[in-house]
């Protein structure tokens, strides 16, 4: 089906230049040959010769650089084209009358604009750095290592475009994002032609600048090695997988509900699948649905999903008093222990009291409590845990701690949100306020004056830990003992899970307010 609609949309591109007439096609012939003569051989000139002459040091900003520019130009243009051919004319629902998946219509639509507007760019960039490097160090392997990257980066820039485009067309008019992106797409070109030529003296301290970041091409790009090479291809194959996955999951929901071209989804009537899910998962499907259903619902919880960055910056301005220049094991470990309690008490809190709403119909499903309970933990364990280790393999990054620290902080983090997750929902099944005037105030003051107190107690308690920990770090017993305490923590908390349960079984005490 994928290939079918590819050779649909290759017929459309031949039509559409058939139906330009012989004025616009010689005009566009002509552009063509002048961007080929003039600005393409020089543009080639310069990245070619950065290659091959700047410092060694130096050559990780010079990647970084060009990555970021590319990826910052392309994401622009590609979101305003992608709008206009996906959602402004109008063909999704076309395809979509016909018998055409949404996933099929999505892979191929990612695959045109993928080839059109980043790798047709991307890859002949690649093939001018990697041929450049290879000459430079003598390894043409080099030259395969760059096709591989900046394909990839082709593949995360035009997934960013479909997520960008899926996830703010609820919230925005769709045709006005277009405009605002193309016209910074136009005149990112003009900003990038300032930096690198009319300011071309300070390129060398960019450069530095960028180097001096903790992210090295050393082993893949250059200076090729098998072990890095091996494990930096493994990495960015997996990156764009993610990337893909992560696309396809956002543009597959908007795309199965129908769009018209001011970007909201409209109402079409769809077939069922015929699959039949599992209780759990039928319920944590729904959970998903009322999470993403506006974006006031996104607003509300996104306070608490920024958490880790508070207590990234508490930590470092604890330790240190000023800004973080190599964040300590001992820092990360405690602040992401207290980051996820916090984040963890109150997702799984609110997601709890938000059934109150709907309690009438979870009590008419012929499921118990223990379903009920073991599909909001599930769902809340799924979307806190990996936020919190997402923001904190961020902060490592930053941090002088190796990759054992890596590796014991997100198990730390996991066992960490399986102990909170379960006392979060107890709070937030105790006393659920439904709200007609503010629906996503759901919690009561009690509850909301417990969990103030926790964040108040585990900050002064990370001040306190990091204090007397300083900055030796924690030694492996300490390590193995804080790895037992979570792990009974985890395990004791399937008992409050129990409770929540049987919560579901008795009814919500639920207080109605306006």
């Amino acid at each position: 089906m994928v290939r079918l609609i590819l050779k649909t949309e290759l017929r459309s591109l031949f039509n559409y230049w058939k139906s330009l007439g012989e004025t616009k096609m010689v005009l566009y012939i002509i552009l063509g040959l002048l961007l080929l003569l003039f600005p393409l051989p020089m543009l080639v000139s310069v990245v070619f010769s950065l290659a091959l002459s700047v410092e060694e040091s130096m050559l990780d900003g010079y990647m970084l650089l060009l990555s970021i520019t590319a990826a910052i130009i392309l994401l622009l243009l590609s979101v305003h084209f992608i709008i206009k051919d996906l959602i402004l004319d109008r063909n999704v629902q076309l395809y979509l009358s016909f018998p055409i998946s949404s996933a099929a219509l999505f892979f191929a639509k990612f695959i045109k604009h993928g080839l059109i507007y980043t790798a047709s760019i991307l890859m002949p960039l690649g093939v001018v750095i990697g041929t450049a490097l290879s000459i430079r160090f003598g390894q043409w392997l080099l030259l395969a290592d760059s096709l591989v990257y900046f394909l990839v980066l082709s593949t995360v820039i035009t997934a960013s475009a479909y997520a960008f485009i899926f996830l703010t067309a609820n919230i925005l008019p769709v045709r006005k994002v277009s405009e605002i992106l193309s016209f910074l797409g136009g005149i990112s070109f003009i900003l990038v032609y300032l930096v690198l030529l009319q300011v071309g003296g300070s390129l060398g301290g960019v450069l530095s600048f960028l180097a001096d970041l903790p992210i090295t091409f050393s082993g893949f790009l250059y200076g090729y090695e098998v072990l890095p090479g091996t494990i930096a291809a493994v990495l960015l194959i997996a990156a764009a997988v993610l990337a893909l996955k992560a696309a396809e999951l956002v543009s597959v929901r908007a795309l199965s509900r129908g769009w018209e071209a001011g970007g909201r989804s409209g109402r079409k009537h769809r077939m069922t699948d015929g699959r039949v899910r599992h209780p759990i998962g039928s319920l944590m499907q729904k959970d998903l649905k009322l999470t993403t259903r506006n974006f006031k619902e996104i607003a509300a919880l996104l306070p608490y999903y920024l958490m880790p960055l508070l207590f990234i910056y508490f930590s470092t301005s604890v330790d240190t008093g000023s800004a973080p220049e190599a964040i300590g094991a001992s820092q990360l470990l405690v602040t992401a222990i207290g980051g996820t309690l916090v984040i963890s008490l109150f997702i799984g809190a609110y997601n709890t009291a938000r059934d109150a709403e709907h309690f009438a119909m979870l009590k008419a499903l012929p499921l118990s409590g223990k379903h009920i309970a073991g599909a909001k933990y599930g769902f809340t364990l799924l979307t806190t845990a990996p936020v919190v280790m997402a923001a904190f393999t961020v902060a490592w990054l930053f941090s002088s701690a190796g990759i054992g620290v890596l590796l014991q902080l997100l198990v730390f983090i996991i066992l960490m949100a399986m102990a909170a997750v379960p006392v979060g929902m107890y709070i937030g099944s105790a006393n659920p306020v439904v709200s007609s005037k503010n629906p996503v105030k759901r919690l009561d003051t009690a509850s909301n004056i417990v969990i103030t107190i926790v964040i108040f107690v585990v900050l002064v308690l990370t001040a306190i830990i990091l204090g007397v920990i300083g900055d030796d770090g924690v030694s492996a017993i300490q390590l193995l003992t804080a790895g037992g305490i979570l792990l009974v923590m985890a395990l004791s908390s399937l008992w409050m899970l129990r409770k929540v349960g049987a919560r579901y079984d008795q009814g919500f005490k639920i207080t109605y307010k306006d």
